[in-house]
């Protein structure tokens, strides 16, 4: 008899033990462990009335496109105020507890994690020195835990949402009463709450913890406030990770001393932001919330932030940045328009591990399709199968035969109209070989056809400023290319006038020796030059070479094969001396060449000057394009114009003396 009672008591003790087992109450951080990717359901049960901002009253389909998404929680804003008597006992009208009942039963029985709360609660953060008020917003809590206190521990309470009004004081003494109000009725059940102010990370780092185990600390962001709320400028620099990754590890800090998981309830970038920064910007949330362990849970309100095509069953394309991108995830690294009419999009692969990769396309007016797959280790894809004038959209994939695939987030760019670039000459015509071409007059036509410069602003900006080209105004007379990077190229059309060995000098300027370059002159090349130090960028010396050149009219190429930085001022052809036509008669005695000088004073006006040469007598000034602005006589002691009546620009001055024409060209400022 003994025997068969201790059977049974094991038998019930082993039942007893199962079933504690098969509902033991999860603490908070195997919840957020499990809770990890999440979505508001927004802008649907905080309206005075449901459906009465821009979406219509939830549907339970949601919950389906949630779950089969692969989200594990969803977050329920609720707003209680309007459905509460105003006066004692504070009731909660049946049919709206009802219905968020429903709404919660809804995800529950999908097995998702549900996250309720009171949200838009003005009236008590404006009011809370009113003890009737306080009164109220127990009665509430109250009201919600006795009536969820049997449900699944996947449910979450979250006491207020965005305490903006209350003091950090008055905050954590709310957070103290409601909690203990909570746990009256539900001791294990796990809560969430914020610091004060709009429940940023700095406040609920500052935030009173309560005394109790079953707790979870949220913060919101949509940093920085000026892109996520207000759609203003760009977002993704270095910079800005690394803002965005130390205000995450100041939150995981205070996680680790304190042991609390965290929840980040609410983030994202309105639409109207950048595109590309977009995409970015929740790529980096995802991100770093992954790295430190945080529950995300996206915004999504059915507008500017949406996420969810509730009408249309579907989701945009950042469901799949908040499912499927991880540090795993290839990273877009630019997408540009190539050879006119083509797109070239690359990326970094941050493992080797992938079994291939996907590229996914799509435009305005079509959904993303696979265009191509390619070998794991690629990064770089050329497309030329777009139209002009028009987006594309481009996902890079990294995809696993037995794994999940890991997605990086879109980008796209325009297709410009093309517009076929046209050669021209800067000075009007080809430039006369023998002779001096300055290497600021490459001819015109745009980067990538008569010139290349890795940085597309013209940096000194001192002579044809549109241009990508770096060029500096160097002693007030000379102006030279600069700023040369390996790769960097221009073009001269030269016209020719003798076959022949002509002699090249490039004169360049130079504080430290070493950079090489090359000349190629319509099918021919020369050798390998390499630039000696100067002493100073504003002292020159040369390097000299020879080439056979045909007559007529050719191009030629100039290119920067290394570093260091130099600059280059001009190009001087001679033809060999034995092969010149002897046309002299006579021997004369060389005089110093007469210099020009021009440049704008501090007093906005155009000093000119001609150095070793007979007096100025007229000085006429003329637009690029030919159109004479000024004519005007000098004497002989004044060598300065007013020029505070000229626009902006670049002009050419022809100086006459009473035998000579000089000309230049100067930059006029304001």
């Amino acid at each position: 008899m003994e025997l068969r009672n201790l059977k049974i008591l094991l038998s019930a003790l082993c039942l007893i033990l199962i079933s504690a087992a098969l509902n033991a109450q999860i603490t908070p951080w195997e919840a957020a462990s499990q809770m990890q990717k999440g979505i508001n359901l927004g802008n649907t049960l905080e309206p005075p009335d449901e459906g009465g901002w821009n979406n219509g009253p939830a549907q339970e389909y949601y919950f389906d496109l949630y779950k089969s998404a692969g989200f594990q929680t969803v977050r329920i804003p609720v707003r209680w105020d309007e459905h509460t008597q105003s006066s004692p006992p504070y009731h909660v009208d049946d049919a709206w507890m009802n219905r968020v009942e429903q709404l919660v039963d809804w995800g529950l029985s999908r097995g998702l994690f549900i996250v309720i709360n009171a949200h838009h609660e003005e009236w008590i953060k404006a009011n809370y020195d009113n003890a009737g008020y306080r009164d109220r917003f127990d009665s509430i809590w109250s009201q919600i835990s006795t009536r969820f206190k049997n449900k699944s521990d996947h449910l979450l309470f979250e006491i207020i949402n965005e305490p903006y009004g209350l003091t950090k004081e008055q905050n954590d003494d709310l957070h103290q009463r409601v909690l203990s109000v909570i746990r009256k009725t539900n001791p294990t059940r796990i809560v969430i709450f914020q610091g004060h102010n709009w429940g940023g990370s700095d406040e609920l780092i500052q935030a009173a913890i309560p005394d109790d185990d079953y707790l979870m600390g949220s913060f919101h962001s949509y940093d920085p406030y000026l892109f996520g709320l207000e759609g203003q400028g760009t977002w993704g620099t270095s910079g800005d990770q690394s803002v965005l990754n130390n205000k995450f590890l100041a939150v995981k800090n205070w996680s680790d001393e304190h042991h609390i998981p965290v929840f980040l309830g609410e983030f994202g970038a309105v639409k109207t932001c950048d595109y590309n920064s977009r995409m970015r910007h929740y790529r980096a949330y995802v991100i770093y919330a992954q790295i430190y362990g945080f529950v995300s849970c996206a915004w999504d309100d059915g507008g500017d932030f949406r996420i969810m095509e509730r009408q249309g069953k579907s989701w945009n394309e950042l469901k799949d940045i908040l499912i499927h991108t991880s540090v795993k995830s290839p990273v877009i690294r630019d997408l540009k328009v190539v050879r006119d009419t083509m797109l070239e999009l690359s990326w970094a692969n941050p493992e080797n591990a992938y079994d291939s990769i996907i590229i996914q396309r799509r435009t305005d007016y079509s959904p993303y399709t696979i265009i191509d797959t390619l070998a794991a280790d690629s990064t770089t894809y050329l497309d030329s199968l777009v139209n002009q004038n028009q987006y594309y959209y481009y996902r890079v994939i990294g995809h696993y035969t037995e794994a999940d695939d890991q997605y990086a987030q879109p980008v796209r760019n325009l297709v410009p109209v093309y517009v076929p670039k046209v050669r021209g000459f800067y000075n009007g015509t080809p430039s006369a070989v023998p002779g001096v071409i300055e290497a600021e007059d490459f001819d015109t036509g745009g980067e990538g056809f008569t010139y290349h410069d890795t940085d597309e602003r013209n940096i000194p900006g001192k002579y044809r400023p549109d241009e990508g080209v770096d060029i500096f105004f160097i002693n007030w007379e000379s102006y030279q290319i600069g700023y040369t990077s390996p790769g960097e190229w221009s073009e001269y059309t030269l016209n020719v006038e003798q076959e022949g060995e002509y002699t090249i000098k490039t004169i360049v300027s130079a504080v430290l020796d070493g950079a090489t370059f090359k000349l190629k002159i319509g099918d021919r090349e020369s050798d390998v030059l390499t630039t000696p130090t100067s002493g100073s960028w504003f002292d020159t010396t040369s390097v000299s070479t020879t080439m056979t050149l045909p007559e007529g009219q050719q191009i030629m190429r100039f290119s920067i094969l290394s570093d260091p930085d130099f600059h280059i001022d001009k190009f001087i052809f001679s033809l060999r001396e034995e092969q010149k036509e002897d046309t002299t008669t006579i021997s004369v005695t060389a005089l110093p060449e007469p210099k020009l000088l021009l440049y704008q004073n501090t007093s906005h006006e155009l000093v000119v000057k001609l150095l070793n040469g007979p007096a100025i007598r007229k000085v006429d000034i003329y637009t690029i394009p030919g159109r004479k602005i000024h004519a005007g006589y000098m004497s002989k002691y004044d060598n300065y114009l007013s020029v505070s009546d000229i626009n902006p620009g670049l002009y050419i001055v022809n100086v006459f003396t009473h035998s000579q024409v000089f000309t230049g060209k100067v930059v006029i400022g304001r």
